[in-house]
């Protein structure tokens, strides 16, 4: 360690960073205990005593040190307001940053002043990320074109607390951007309520923005959509117009490093320019590269990937123009030191993460691999191949766990896709600079370069898309832990020793199949069980405004009552239900049970059938257009299905009571609403009874037809909580002990009523929100119910 003086450093600062993450020491215990190591530093140094212990004490201040500067750099971003949601406010702002403008929406950071009026304190988080969704209108282009960084803007607006984690396994937005000392979000759907005072400021931010624009501007003209999306992804590190179904395939094919800029990408910069200076004297060469790089840097918005290469890149050119040697360790390591310096909490930015330990682990795997290969008797250009492969799966390696646990997936293909994906991409990069600055002078000819390339980005996607489609393409995994992550590095640290120490193959092997099969059981030591085996498990899913409940019935079965909404913005069955599912290990719902054919609770079912996840369909029988259509569409799919009527069946010792008399003549006369599929589950001693959206002349429809039957312990309280629904003739036959309650946060109905709240809390019965604790979990083993706290599993 004594060539890596950096990395010791660096080390020393980052377990300083997380030890006080984690224990969150008193800053004055801190500085105290820092004072006593460096007195007792002084004295051993006029002592001249033991190194070993100066050396201890010079970690344990730099350590301390580190603690308290992470301390000091806290930003305690939270949310300021006690509301959830405030609705169409007047807003004041001072415009931070603004990013480019995509296909739906244009985002701004503002540091909030004031909104009605109110202003805001001095001690208040107040920097919100504003969203200004397209209109009809063409003023949002307008405002885009114009708007500067540290103008003071005004508009009307919705100010919103952005979504924590919602449900298990999900995404926790509020927390990242929290940590990008974000406190909420605003958006603004009327452009006509937008002003600002224009200027013209010729400050560095804003001449950078000038910048960005113009390259964006320019990509639009000379690329069609897609093509421009991927562009303006790997050039302006902004893939927020890519959508999620591309990104997803990117990722099942191994290759979505390829859209986050990073070191690939400065490289392909760094050899543009290199080659482009060709002629040129060597040091004019490596002069105008660097700029090169920096430029690059500038105007990809100095992210923490292109920090670091970008920071090593021009390390390794100015040792290369005064003729010094570099190491790549010391060289990662100042990277680091910048980086964390500037803002400590970039060590838990995934960037950061997967970008560094992608590079560490080349600098550590590379040259044991490349040592290997040049052994090998074969041709060069087999040996060449090798090598670069050998690049690619050294960084995978050593970015598996992270990989893992932020996609929750593993590829089995990313080592044959990368080997066309990279060069591809490469190509891509530089066709893709090259026409951008022939278009200054000769737009027609760069139309050229631009069609040429568009080609090339088709050819990219169509791999991706037919490697990504491949049965065996990916795994899914989940609840990998911070754990399992330092125990695959150790067992990796353990196989390389055994490689660079070991002559004899065949115990290598041996120990690696070992390490391997020790590994896959130690993994499943710490996995959280959500749903208990043997158990019947309820889930309210949160969806948002809609329903979704999923039953995994005590033989693993599974049942999904409503799936939510389905909109050209968001699909709650692609992008809530079926990574929910996955996380649970569940491939296919054998029932779906629609309680009717509303938005907010069939349509998220469309994206599962049309991916054969639906065994069996209940819904209600109706004659409306739209029955046909998606009776059309079941059929379409070969989904069998069967209309509601009062039945009964059982699934793993649980029985089910559909409560729908389709005789009566009252029930054809019901709306929409009034028809919804009426399912009671009976386990052991425990009932379940969910309501759809029924309303009070359903309910006493009900209460005529079933009476005491109707007795459960779990209620599904009907259509939200709204004030239509859910008498208290209803709740008193019902006689629950907890009701839950599937609404969106803060929405627009204003469900759930204070009426029913009232109601259900002179019950004197439990109540359960989604809107206010996300997903909510009840398991009854067939004697008694209990609610699963989730979030502390977590």
């Amino acid at each position: 360690m004594k060539d890596f003086p950096v990395i010791q450093l660096a080390l020393i600062i980052i377990f300083g960073f997380l030890f006080q993450d984690l224990f969150n020491i008193e800053i004055l215990t801190l500085s105290i205990t820092v004072l006593i190591a460096l007195t007792l530093l002084i004295l051993l140094n006029i002592k001249k005593l033991n190194n070993i212990i100066i050396y201890i004490l010079i970690f344990v201040i730099i350590f301390l040190l580190s603690a308290i500067y992470f301390t000091l750099r806290n930003n305690n971003c939270k949310y300021p307001f006690e509301k959830e949601k405030i609705r169409n406010v007047k807003v004041v702002g001072i415009v931070k940053n603004v990013d480019l403008i995509g296909e739906k929406k244009l985002s701004i950071k503002i540091e909030l002043l004031e909104y009605d009026s109110l202003k805001l304190s001095d001690k208040t988080s107040n920097i919100f990320k504003v969203n200004f969704w397209k209109d009809t209108t063409n003023l949002i282009y307008n405002i885009y074109e114009h708007l500067n960084i540290n103008e003071k803007i005004n508009f009307i607006g919705t100010i919103t607390n952005p979504k924590n984690m919602r449900n298990p396994s999900e995404f926790d937005y509020r927390k990242y951007l929290n940590s990008k000392n974000v406190a909420g979000v605003i958006n603004c759907y009327n452009m006509k309520t937008v002003s600002f005072q224009e200027t013209e400021k010729l400050d560095f931010k804003n001449i950078v923005l000038s910048v960005r624009k113009s390259i964006n501007k320019r990509i639009s003209e000379l690329y069609p959509n897609k093509a421009g999306h991927l562009l303006k992804g790997i050039l302006l590190a902004d893939r927020s117009d890519i959508n999620y179904n591309i990104q997803t395939d990117f990722v099942n094919s191994g290759v979505i490093h390829v859209l986050a800029v990073s070191g690939l990408h400065v490289g392909f910069v760094m050899g543009i320019f290199y080659l482009l200076f060709g002629r040129l004297d060597i040091r004019v060469r490596y002069i105008f590269t660097i700029f090169g790089v920096l430029s690059f840097l500038i105007i990809t918005g100095t992210h923490a990937s292109v920090f670091r290469a970008s920071t090593m890149a021009v390390i390794y050119l100015l040792a290369k123009l005064s003729n010094r040697s570099i190491n790549g360790f010391n060289e990662i390591s100042i990277a680091a030191l910048i980086i964390l310096l500037l803002n400590p909490y970039e060590i838990f930015n995934p960037g950061f993460q997967l970008s560094f330990s992608a590079v560490l682990s080349i600098l550590i795997i590379y040259p044991i691999f490349s040592k290997k290969i040049k052994k090998l008797k074969v041709k060069n250009l087999i040996k060449k191949l090798f090598l670069f492969i050998s690049v690619s799966v050294a960084a995978q390696i050593g970015t598996l766990p992270f990989t893992i646990f932020y996609f929750n997936k593993l590829s089995l293909i990313s080592i044959f896709t990368n080997v066309l994906v990279i060069p591809l991409v490469g190509i891509i990069v530089a066709i893709g600079i090259l026409s951008l600055l022939i278009s200054v002078l000769f737009v027609s000819l760069a139309l050229y370069f631009a069609a040429t390339n568009t080609m090339l980005i088709d050819l990219l996607y169509y791999f991706i898309r037919h490697s990504s489609s491949l049965k065996f393409s990916h795994l899914n995994i989940f609840n990998l832990s911070i754990l399992d992550g330092i125990i695959f590095y150790i067992f990796i640290g353990i196989i390389l020793y055994s490689i660079k120490s070991m002559k004899n193959k065949i115990i290598i092997g041996i120990i690696s199949i070992l390490l391997f099969f020790a590994f896959m059981n130690l993994y499943t030591l710490d996995d959280v069980k959500l749903l208990a085996d043997g158990k019947l498990s309820v889930t309210a899913i949160d969806i948002g405004q809609g329903d979704s409940f999923l039953i995994k019935f005590p033989n693993s079965q599974t049942a999904l009552i409503d799936a939510g909404n389905s909109t050209e913005f968001f699909d709650c069955g692609e992008r809530i239900i079926f990574p929910f599912i996955q996380s649970l290990k569940i491939d296919t719902i054998d029932y779906a049970f629609i309680s009717h054919l509303d938005s907010d609770h069939y349509a998220g079912f469309i994206y599962l059938i049309k991916n054969h996840i639906v065994k069996n369909v209940y819904l209600p029988k109706a004659s409306s257009i739209k029955d046909s259509i998606f009776k059309d569409f079941l059929n379409f799919y070969s989904v069998p299905y069967k209309f509601y009527c009062t039945e009964k069946m059982s699934i793993g010792n649980t029985n089910l009571y559909f409560l729908n008399d389709t005789t009566k003549l009252s029930y054809k006369n019901f709306d929409i609403n009034n028809k919804s599929g009426i399912i009671k589950l009976v386990y052991g001693k425990t009932s379940f009874l969910f309501t759809g959206d029924a309303e009070f002349e359903r309910e006493e429809a009900l209460i005529k037809n079933y009476g005491e039957f109707l007795k459960s312990d779990y209620l599904k309280v009907g259509h939200h909580g709204s004030k239509g629904s859910t008498s208290e003739k209803f709740i008193k036959y019902i006689a629950p002990k907890f009701a839950v309650i599937s609404a969106g946060i803060a929405n627009r109905f204003n469900h759930p009523s204070e009426r029913v709240l009232n109601l259900l809390n002179e019950q004197k019965i439990e109540i359960s929100r989604t809107d206010k604790e996300g997903a909510v979990i009840y398991l009854s083993d067939g004697e008694k119910i209990k609610k699963v706290d989730w979030r502390n599993l977590y």
